[in-house]
């Protein structure tokens, strides 16, 4: 459970990564709402983990 607490903890600590991961979901529920659920969910894991990863490079 440490690693879950250290990804909490970069979505606390970084306000734009926080940002970035309220867009991907609502990204994904409007496509969601168009009927192509499994495109949301790699749309949203896309988005979330490409934030990750720019937010652990940049820094």
């Amino acid at each position: 459970m440490k690693w879950l607490k250290e990804i909490y903890d970069l979505f606390v600590d970084d306000p734009k990564l926080a940002i970035l991961a309220l867009a991907a979901l609502a990204i994904g529920l409007i496509i969601a709402k168009a009927g192509a659920r499994s495109v949301a969910g790699l749309v949203i894991f896309l988005i979330v983990a490409g934030s990750l990863w720019y937010s652990t490079r940049s820094d």
